[in-house]
């Protein structure tokens, strides 16, 4: 039995890449994981994956940028479950523009889904979390909250917004013995990664040229990044980020 058994362990986004990553990572280690995304078909493979190793998982299709279905996701988990222990706030849309070609709408989606989506379960999981008296938040931002490229312009804004957003939170959180931290994941093999490469296969090994340890990171890269925040062992970790990115930061 080791420390997550058991646990309710709730992950947004998790019907592919990191989320899913990360999904199949607690669902190995018996916690009570509760898959939560838009995409039912993503979402339920999911499901079906953590399943199919022994786990136990739940799915709930939910748009995190709606108020009223993230509320009701998090009123089921709670009725069902009784408990928040971990909430990964990994949710996110990337589209690729320059400022300029940027229009309204993308802007408003980005924002939507990757900043107001992260304070939507943030605000309906940290009650349920001080009636417990512990918990643990883990906000999934960007390299690019940091460092970041030509069109990229409303994404890095959405994943900077998220590092401010979590050390407040933090600050908020901390009087009932809820940590808050964000992981920062670099270039993660994921199908998101590989459709762009489908598309430009020359970008392939000019990314991996960059990134000192020479390699993608793979989903239970950040995985177990997350799993570490969320650990005992973080105890007195809050209001920090974790980068998981190969040293592509380091080099500036």
């Amino acid at each position: 039995m080791g420390e997550f058994s058991g646990k309710v362990v709730a992950i947004t986004g998790a019907g592919s890449g990191i989320g899913r990553g990360t999904a199949l990572l607690f669902g190995s280690e018996n916690s009570q994981v509760v898959v939560i995304d838009w995409n039912e078909a993503g979402g339920l493979e999911t499901v079906a994956q953590i399943e199919s190793g022994g786990g136990q998982a739940l799915f709930l299709k939910t748009d995190v940028s709606s108020p009223a279905q993230v509320q009701q996701a998090t009123n089921t988990i709670a009725e069902r479950f009784g408990a928040i222990d971990i909430l990964f706030a990994n949710a996110a849309v990337q589209i690729n523009q320059s400022l300029e070609e940027t229009s309204e709408e993308a802007w408003d989606q980005m924002l939507s889904v990757n900043l107001k989506g992260a304070f939507l379960c943030c605000k309906y999981a940290v009650p349920v979390m001080r009636k417990q008296k512990h918990g643990a938040i883990i906000i999934s931002s960007s390299g690019h909250a940091f460092h970041t490229y030509p069109a990229y312009t409303a994404y890095a804004a959405t994943k900077g917004g998220l590092v401010a957003f979590m050390r407040s939170a933090a600050l908020d959180c901390a009087p009932y013995g809820i940590r808050v931290n964000c992981v920062v994941p670099g270039a993660t093999d994921t199908a998101l990664l590989r459709y762009h490469l489908t598309n430009h296969p020359e970008d392939e090994q000019r990314l991996i040229s960059k990134i000192p340890l020479h390699r993608f990171a793979q989903p239970e890269d950040i995985a177990k990044a997350v799993r570490f925040l969320a650990s005992n062992d973080a105890a007195y970790i809050t209001g920090t980020t974790l980068v998981v990115d190969g040293g592509l930061l380091a080099q500036g």
